[in-house]
């Protein structure tokens, strides 16, 4: 059975070294993968609070001694699906053009197949991005009754900070927060509005804590479905928890990576090059998030050599406002402001 449980997420949005932490969520280190297994302590609902950068997550008094403990299974249930199963609930995804999809799920009760699968995760992922969707499925309730879903999804990486968890502390963890809001039609008409919000830290693939609320209007009938889990996963070895802020040597090392970052013209109507000097070859990915959120450009995670780069970018279809412009380079992001008029 595969173990090998480890997870690069990011920092915050300024020029911040991350030693053994890494930005990005990636397909290779960070996708599901068949044959592995993991625990999970099944909770109360954990309200959820706070958002943004800098956060700290105390969690530290979680009642686990009493909580329901249940096991997770990934496996292949054909050639080009991974599954989980969880609780009598099986779930069915695929990896596609980089991007993470739910193409169905099982329960007791119903079979649901999505013609129009729901998006998980793009890869590589990291602090502000977002993906958003529309999804569509056919199924069958009690294997009888034909029932149809459709509905919009939304993930965002809405917050990053410290993460304290009974026996466990992490300096950094990133949270997802995963909306679904969608129509299930049988004899009449279901509305269902899903929050996920999702911890990970840099040393396990899969999340280590997810609360979840699921509200249901049926013939003007509201139920509410509440929990949380807690994940004990294998792990690579964790550094030590150290409350310290990176010195200033660490601070220099990491700005003297990219330098002599420029946007030009700013503001812009159109066209905006994106300038920037690299002090030795790297790994380099850009994104541009409007209002601090949601991506609207991201180029690939490739290779660059050192020295003087340009990037174009056509930013006419893109509307008004406030854009944030990360430059990701090795264990490092740097950030900016772009205004668009």
């Amino acid at each position: 059975m595969n173990r090998f449980i480890h997870i690069l997420l990011i920092g915050t949005g300024f020029v911040i070294p991350m030693g053994a932490f890494a930005q990005l969520l990636t397909a290779e280190k960070h996708s599901p993968l068949v044959t592995d297994s993991l625990l999970a302590y099944k909770l109360s609902y954990i309200p959820v609070t706070d958002s943004g950068r800098n956060c700290l997550w105390d969690f530290s008094e979680l009642a686990i001694d009493s909580a329901e403990l249940i096991e997770v299974d990934y496996y292949a249930p054909d050639t080009t699906s991974i599954g989980l199963h969880r609780e009598h609930f099986h779930q069915y995804f695929t990896i596609h053009h980089d991007t993470l999809w739910q193409n169905g799920y099982e329960n007791s009760l119903t079979r649901m197949r999505y013609t129009s699968p729901i998006p998980l995760l793009r890869y590589p992922f990291s602090f502000g991005d977002s993906l958003s969707g529309t999804f569509a499925g056919n199924g069958r309730y009690c294997h009888m009754q034909p029932i149809h879903t459709e509905g919009s999804s939304l993930v965002h990486a809405d917050a990053v900070g410290r993460l304290i968890l009974p026996d466990l502390v992490l300096d950094t963890a990133l949270r997802v927060h995963q909306q679904r809001q969608y129509r299930e039609t049988l004899h009449h008409n279901t509305s269902v509005c899903e929050d996920r919000y999702i911890w990970y830290s840099p040393h396990y693939r899969y999340p280590l804590l997810e609360s979840v609320h699921i509200q249901t209007i049926h013939n003007q009938d509201t139920v509410i479905l509440a929990s949380a889990y807690l994940y004990q996963q294998e792990q690579e070895d964790i550094p030590a928890y150290n409350p310290r802020r990176e010195d200033e040597s660490e601070l220099l090392a990491a700005d003297s990576l990219v330098t002599n970052v420029s946007y030009s013209p700013n503001p812009v109507y159109r066209d905006v090059q994106i300038k920037y000097e690299l002090a030795q070859p790297a790994m380099v990915y850009i994104s541009l998030h409007y209002n601090g959120g949601a991506t609207t450009y991201q180029t690939l995670l490739h290779q660059e050599e050192a020295g003087e780069h340009i990037l174009p970018v056509n930013m006419s279809g893109m509307p008004i406002g406030t854009y944030v412009v990360y430059i990701h380079a090795n264990d490092i992001v740097v950030s900016g402001n772009l205004i668009k008029l």
